[in-house]
């Protein structure tokens, strides 16, 4: 397969994983925490959220102060975000285009359709219904997804999408966890603001439901991190991502072993293994922050020399400002 258009699988893969967690996120805190936190608590969640996403500089070239209403505008439907919902499926899309004699009809017309009915979409049609905007585009991702896995051949394409997919979804994940709340073990929620972030947390990445199948309905914060850092068969937990990071990996080496190539297959073999054997004990004795910290910084060096190995580029910079590199591809 030409480098080129492995590349473009990959980040479709990452474009749509990056614009289903941003809708989900902002749907549950806008929904959530605009309910009972105070402005001060609002502005720091939002605030920490887009340093976590590298948007805070471009925001607040923008927009200034930190407030709810903008930060749903410029995540959204912001033109000059590179990481805004429009854009991240306009990139998919450009993408997608370029390969279009790769994909099947179906998963091109649907990419198409999605894309256009996002275009043009006004801040009027946000605030109109706002639940309703951020849900079509989770569940169309959702779709998408499932599209492309019934329709398209197993071949290298599909793994290269699945790798950019997991990537992301680990990354995504990571930084869900880096909030005060969750980052000591001897704590419980004792203000409501701080059960409902907990609460968000879990739904955020889906988890809610299936967290409960283990723990009932009590929010732990030790809990939730064992739960979204370690579980072996959740599909969003850091650890199966790095699983299948690391097996995706290693089957689109084959039996190329250059230098570029091995150095994916140990980077993405060792941060899962970090995963499988690590612990909880280690994580807070490492302090949670600095322990996703280097699980992010990680990823992104699997992302750069999956690029060096695979695509023949120079890598990419941090997961967080990827999204301008690929745009044209």
């Amino acid at each position: 397969m030409l480098s080129r258009t492995a590349e473009s699988f990959f980040w479709i893969g990452r474009y749509v994983e990056r614009a289903e967690y941003t809708a989900r996120f902002v749907n549950v805190h806008y929904h959530l925490l605009t309910e009972i936190a105070t402005p001060e608590d609002q502005s720091n969640i939002w605030t920490r959220y887009l340093e976590d996403t590298g948007e805070l500089e471009g925001y607040q070239a923008l927009f200034g102060d930190v407030q709810t209403k903008p930060v749903v505008e410029f995540v959204t439907l912001c033109r000059d975000n590179p990481d805004s919902l429009t854009n991240l499926i306009a990139s998919a899309r450009n993408n997608a285009r370029g390969i279009q004699d790769q994909l099947s009809s179906e998963v091109w017309h649907f990419m198409n359709d999605f894309y256009f009915s996002l275009k043009g979409k006004t801040e009027e049609d946000l605030w109109a219904d706002t639940h309703d905007l951020l849900r079509h585009v989770r569940n169309t991702c959702y779709t998408l997804d499932g599209v492309m896995g019934s329709t398209m051949v197993r071949d290298e394409g599909w793994h290269f999408y699945r790798l950019g997919k997991n990537i992301e979804r680990g990354s995504r994940t990571a930084r869900l966890l880096d909030i005060p709340v969750l980052s000591d073990p001897t704590t419980e929620p004792r203000r409501i603001s701080e059960y409902h972030q907990c609460l968000a947390a879990l739904k955020s990445a889906s988890a809610f439901e299936a967290y409960r199948k283990f723990y009932s309905a009590q929010l732990v914060p030790k809990k939730i991190v064992r739960f979204l850092l370690f579980h072996n068969k959740f599909p969003r937990s850091v650890r199966y991502t790095t699983t299948q990071t690391s097996e995706l990996v290693e089957l689109l080496a084959g039996n190329a072993r250059r230098s570029e190539t091995r150095q994916a297959i140990r980077l993405a073999g060792a941060l899962a293994a970090d995963l499988e054997f690590g612990s909880l004990e280690e994580v807070y004795s490492t302090g949670l922050s600095a322990f996703l910290a280097q699980v992010l910084e990680q990823f992104d060096q699997i992302s750069n020399m999956v690029a060096l190995a695979f695509f023949r580029t120079s890598g990419y910079s941090t997961s967080s400002q990827s999204s301008t590199q690929s745009q044209t591809a």
